[in-house]
């Protein structure tokens, strides 16, 4: 992009060019429109065979492809290279806000619906193979989602990045990838091979927002300095603020943006905690209704000091069953 000591770059960024500098990837824009007609042709041939796929669904994936043009096709694709803060923006954006949208489409549900019968069977070998248990657990997506910016970040995956437009797409497909597996595993609406409780993926999510933020906080103290030196210095990039405060606007840009992120997750866990806490008291009172006769008292119902060999002889009172003192248990 640049020769030795002369800047070749795009010009200065200010609030105008964020608004209006746009540029298209054919490549990318034919790959999206593909993944969309086939995406509206699955829908269909879905509501056809009669299953539901509500609207919520298809919103989802029209956010997808949004912020990914937005990350990709916007300034931040043509200053990416130039300023690290646009990069930070943009490499969050593909890591969590891409994956977890497209997660919310529901993808693999789409596919299964429409696979043959025998289809439907391999596939679901496949997601009950020993890999795929290994990628859907829990510990693999949180040390993959967790781990992979500090190592793009702080080893040479960012300068080969920038320096290289294949490795460049390349890693971005990763970070959606790795982004799309973690959401996934975690949030359970597709098909997984073993369901975990959702307090597993609350304790990750709280883990994941405050190892973001150890993460910012490290970029900001200017811990990341030396990020990509010698490619930032070859660019000699005669405006905007020197490569340290850059740096630290950067990790800023990170914490924010990740936190943006992580508590919308947050709420979506919480609320499918909620859902499957009101599942299971309902599985437990189904199965009550079915083996407990009516109007009786089962002893695992009961208050302790009611079935207590040692306390109850005492006949002590208690409101649900209204025996009275001296008249209880003989």
């Amino acid at each position: 992009m640049t020769a030795a000591g002369a800047y070749q770059g795009p010009p200065e960024l200010t609030w105008h060019r964020m608004l209006t500098d746009w540029h298209a990837d054919p490549a990318l824009l034919i790959t999206l429109a593909l993944l969309t007609a086939a995406y509206l042709v699955a829908v269909r041939r879905t509501r056809r065979r009669g299953h539901r796929w509500p609207w919520s669904r298809s919103a989802a994936l029209t956010a997808t492809l949004a912020s990914l043009l937005l990350a990709t096709e916007s300034f931040i694709g043509a200053y990416a290279d130039i300023l690290f803060w646009v990069r930070a923006v943009q490499l969050t954006a593909l890591f969590m806000v891409v994956p977890l949208f497209l997660a919310l489409v529901r993808p693999l549900t789409l596919v299964g619906t429409l696979l043959p019968p025998a289809g439907a069977a391999r596939a679901r070998r496949a997601l009950h193979s020993r890999p795929a248990r290994l990628l859907a657990h829990p510990a693999t997506g949180a040390v993959l989602f967790m781990g992979l910016p500090w190592v793009v970040f702080f080893t040479g995956w960012l300068p080969a990045m920038l320096r290289s437009p294949a490795t460049d797409i390349a890693s971005g497909t990763l970070l959606i990838a790795v982004g799309f597996l973690y959401y996934w595993s975690r949030l359970q609406h597709d098909p997984v091979p073993t369901a975990y409780s959702p307090v597993v993926s609350l304790f990750l999510a709280f883990a994941e927002i405050l190892l973001n933020a150890v993460l910012g906080l490290c970029l900001i103290y200017a811990m990341g300095v030396g990020i990509a030196a010698d490619y930032y210095t070859a660019l000699a990039r005669p405006w905007g603020r020197p490569l340290s405060e850059d740096i630290q606007v950067g990790g800023g840009a990170y914490w924010i943006l990740g936190h943006a992120v992580g508590v919308p997750f947050l709420a979506l866990v919480f609320r499918q905690a909620r859902r499957h806490d009101r599942r299971t008291a309902a599985t437990i009172d189904t199965h009550l209704a079915a083996h407990v006769p009516e109007g009786a008292s089962p002893d695992h119902m009961r208050p302790w000091w009611e079935t207590d060999p040692a306390v109850a002889h005492l006949g002590l009172n208690t409101p649900s069953t209204g025996t009275a003192a001296g008249t209880g248990h003989k």
